[in-house]
């Protein structure tokens, strides 16, 4: 019997290299600080004698500028290194976990997006900076809110409305989570739910006609 060493290794290397690149996580990642920081907790705002607005105001008027959020560019890094630092500071920025949903879909699904210069392929996957927000500062329905819209986002439905549902049980009052929900019920096809979810948002003031015009689109069909 032979043995094919040469054959055998060059198997082995690249199930060795996608085995590396599937456990790559963002859980492995090291906080900027020492420790991760509740985006909702008093210190994180906290005067530091320096800077008023404490930790938050550093991080977001260094590394959250408005041409960041909008993914128009970066200023420390190229994109998404200003999110990611961010994000391995206050794990649970609402906004930052938005924009790096976004920046991964933009990046996945635009060619223009994706050969810019100033941009670079996302290593983690935006669900587990989820998942990390999640882990690390648990029951949040601001969390929860943004997380359903990323699965939307993405078309996954069923997950939408769990991570949604979640968000209004936390916080009732929560109007634009309503809204998304209201919104992922429609396209469900369930008119009663759709309608439940927005006469809360509408009630409330929420300004969009989107549901409005989804639910009344049901009707008609």
């Amino acid at each position: 019997m032979k043995f094919c060493y040469g054959r055998f290794s060059l198997l082995v290397l690249p199930l060795l290299l996608i085995s590396t690149m599937v456990s790559a996580s963002c859980f492995d990642m090291e906080w900027k600080r020492g420790k991760p920081f509740d985006y909702y907790a008093p210190e994180t705002r906290a005067d530091t004698g320096t800077y008023r607005g404490g930790l938050l105001y550093l991080v977001e008027n260094r590394h959250f500028t408005p041409e960041i959020r909008s993914l128009t560019k970066g200023t420390s890094a190229r994109q998404p290194g200003d999110i990611l630092f961010v994000l391995n500071s206050i794990p649970n920025h609402p906004a930052a976990l938005d924009a790096y949903s976004r920046y991964e879909k933009r990046y996945n699904e635009s060619e223009l997006f994706k050969n810019r210069m100033d941009t670079r392929k996302p290593v983690y996957p935006a669900d587990c900076f989820f998942e990390r927000a999640d882990r690390v500062f648990p029951g949040n329905g601001q969390t929860m809110a943004v997380w359903g819209i990323h699965e939307y986002r993405y078309g996954r439905l069923d997950k939408a409305r769990e991570r949604l549902e979640r968000a209004v049980a936390l916080q009732p009052d929560n109007v634009e989570a309503h809204y998304n929900l209201g919104l992922v019920y429609a396209d469900l096809k369930d008119i009663t739910q759709a309608k439940k979810h927005a006469e809360i948002a509408y009630q409330a003031g929420y300004p969009l006609p989107g549901l409005h015009n989804k639910i009344a689109e049901l009707e008609n069909n």
